[in-house]
């Protein structure tokens, strides 16, 4: 194992751990706003761990994925600030 998969494996650790602190702000936030901004940050980091993971393993095919995600998150989030925005009838 070189110096590089150290460290990146060490980043992938981090960002683990910010997930499970996102994904705690996700299901106990106290506004919609805040879940929202919540679900935003967790999409990234999904694609941040899948885009860590293609640097270690050069599994190429997982850049489609990345790009999937980072989609429907973005997606995700503009349906939810509409939502926001139109009021909740």
């Amino acid at each position: 194992m070189t110096l590089f998969t150290m460290i990146v494996a060490g980043l992938m650790g981090v960002v683990a751990i910010s997930m499970i602190l996102c994904t705690a702000r996700l299901l106990m936030g106290p506004s919609i706003p805040d879940r929202a901004m919540a679900f935003d940050t967790l999409m990234v980091h999904v694609v941040a761990l899948v885009a860590l993971y293609v640097v270690i393993t050069d599994q190429l095919s997982l850049v489609d994925a990345i790009l999937v995600v980072a989609v429907l998150g973005f997606l995700g989030t503009v349906a939810i600030s509409r939502y926001i925005e139109e009021g909740h009838s």
